[in-house]
């Protein structure tokens, strides 16, 4: 899981974004090509589909969101910070706007996976995307991170994006290895940077995947 800082559970962050006005960028990263419906097998045997999102998914991505932030250590957002009807309110609007990629992974009618690569929309940093990824506790281990990784950056590079950050935090070695796999470099570390509900610090990994560079 990355620290998400666009999209999933910081998705009220994109509230803004969401009714600017369309750009002749946005009009281009419509045309870019989402993959279609595939279905997969996990690593231990079981049969998933990875799809593109889609705003009926919004209610199925706000548990899986719940779910993984009730861990209380991968999502910096708190419980008590959103609620699920809000939340899955923005995931539908978010999936329905433009200069995005949301896909999910769906196994047994239920969402259990999902990444989303948002596009900047700055003029001098509309080259970027920013990705988050969030994988349900018992699916994870079995590939669905590592398959989801490698349809959004297959999308970045066909979109002709420079650079796909993300936040993760640093002990979550199990989600670096992953994003290591697939090519991204460590960029910095940002100490201190998120406080808990305890009012301990925790630090966040900042990575980055740059096209040609540490291909997998």
């Amino acid at each position: 899981m990355v620290v998400p800082r666009l999209g999933a559970p910081v998705v009220l962050t994109m509230g803004a974004l969401l009714c600017a006005e369309r750009t002749d960028e946005d009009r281009h990263v419509d045309t870019m090509t989402t993959p279609d419906a595939q279905a997969r097998t996990t690593a231990d045997g079981r049969p998933w589909t990875l799809r593109p999102a889609r705003p009926t998914d919004s209610r199925g991505l706000a548990r899986l969101f719940a779910d993984v932030r009730s861990e209380g250590r991968w999502l910096v957002t708190p419980p008590s910070a959103i609620s699920e009807p809000s939340e899955a309110y923005f995931i539908g609007e978010l999936i329905r706007g433009s200069g995005s990629l949301a896909l999910v992974a769906e196994a047994d009618g239920d969402v259990v996976g999902n990444v989303l690569i948002s596009r900047d929309r700055n003029v001098v940093t509309e080259h970027i995307g920013t990705l988050s990824i969030c994988v349900a506790r018992d699916w994870r281990d079995a590939g669905i991170g590592t398959a989801l990784m490698e349809a959004a950056i297959d999308w970045a590079r066909a979109g002709g994006l420079v650079k796909v950050a993300l936040g993760v935090f640093p002990d979550n070695e199990r989600a670096v290895a992953v994003y290591e796999r697939v090519g991204f470099v460590r960029e910095g570390l940002r100490r201190r940077q998120y406080r808990t509900d305890d009012g301990t610090f925790r630090d966040e990994l900042l990575m980055a995947w740059f096209p040609g560079e540490r291909e997998p």
